[in-house]
């Protein structure tokens, strides 16, 4: 597993959805997904970086957002944070799945 869209079936069939958000204004991410030949999951750009200081993740030396990973559940409630996401480690994937089996 070394991306979101191995996994991303699994994470529709447990009820959830994944959401890509990056600092790039949006054509960087329609040239990301094209790069790829398409993402399953939406890109959200967070051009303003309003998303990655809410959530405590924003590089203000470097004006950029901070890898991270969050799950949040149906109500709302921010449930896990990894502040640290390696996309390189499929470690930080199944990790991310095992905190989405937890919801109920």
């Amino acid at each position: 597993m070394t991306s979101f869209r191995d996994v991303y079936d699994v994470v529709r069939e447990m009820g959830a959805e994944l959401l890509a958000i990056s600092g790039d204004h949006v054509w960087a991410h329609k040239a990301f997904s094209r790069s790829l030949d398409g993402v399953p999951y939406p890109l959200l750009a967070d051009w303003g970086m309003a998303v990655t200081k809410l959530y405590g993740v924003h590089n203000a030396e470097r004006n950029c957002p901070i890898r991270s990973a969050f799950v949040v559940d149906r109500e709302g409630i921010l449930r896990f944070v990894n502040a640290e996401f390696n996309t390189r480690d499929p470690g930080h994937y199944a990790q991310v799945l095992e905190e989405l089996q937890k919801l109920p």
